[in-house]
């Protein structure tokens, strides 16, 4: 699920409690130090939610997701952890990566959608074909001449982006995981045109100047 660490690296939970690596005494499976020695611990195996203390919903309160973050992420900044040991700088630098991966699939709706799925066990792989629609953008992107036309392209992908996010969480709420997947396929090409977009208007850019 996360590329921040390995399997090995994580430690083993049982209803929502671990023991500190260090000292062995129980601690919250959360908990980014120990309560009694105040080690720095490891990254474990949690989902994005439970890492920044949120309830699992697919519905974020936006303000409760920046304050939780800014404050852990406070607690991990790494002036705090230049006289600690080489083993704790480690765990602190892999639990501040491991928080970022939480805090930026959630606070995005196309990610956080995607990684709803994943944690119901219903994310599947699949293919669809461009809509006439994309087509007609491929095409207006290519005839593009300056870098205003590019802007016009952009503008409208953004708002299929924001139309079809509406979408997946629609889907995602009545349980369509069916729905909810060929939407995300949809999204995948829409957000792979944007970056076609930029490219193409870097290079208009170039030849301008």
């Amino acid at each position: 699920m996360s590329n921040v660490v390995g399997i090995n690296e994580f430690v083993g939970t049982a209803n929502g409690e671990t023991h500190c690596w260090l000292c062995q005494k129980p601690l919250s499976i959360r908990a980014l130090f120990c309560h009694f020695c105040g080690t720095v611990q490891p990254v474990r195996e949690i989902d994005h939610f439970t890492r920044l203390g949120l309830d699992r919903s697919l519905d974020v309160d936006g303000e409760l997701l920046e304050r939780q973050y800014k404050a852990l992420n406070k607690s991990l900044d790494p002036e705090r952890f230049l006289i600690r040991g080489i083993g704790e700088r480690g765990h602190a630098s892999k639990q501040r990566d491991a928080l970022n991966e939480a805090y930026e699939t959630l606070r995005k709706p196309l990610k956080r959608g995607r990684y709803w799925l994943r944690l119901q066990g219903k994310e599947l792989d699949g293919d669809q074909e461009p809509s006439s629609l994309m087509a007609d953008l491929r095409q207006e992107l290519l005839a593009a001449c300056d870098p205003c036309q590019c802007d016009r392209a952009a503008q409208k992908a953004g708002q299929l982006l924001e139309q079809g996010v509406v979408l997946l969480m629609k889907a995602l709420r009545e349980e369509n995981w069916a729905e909810a997947n060929a939407i995300l396929v949809r999204l995948d090409g829409i957000d792979g045109f944007c970056d076609e977009v930029r490219v193409r208007r870097k290079e208009l850019c170039g030849i301008q100047h």
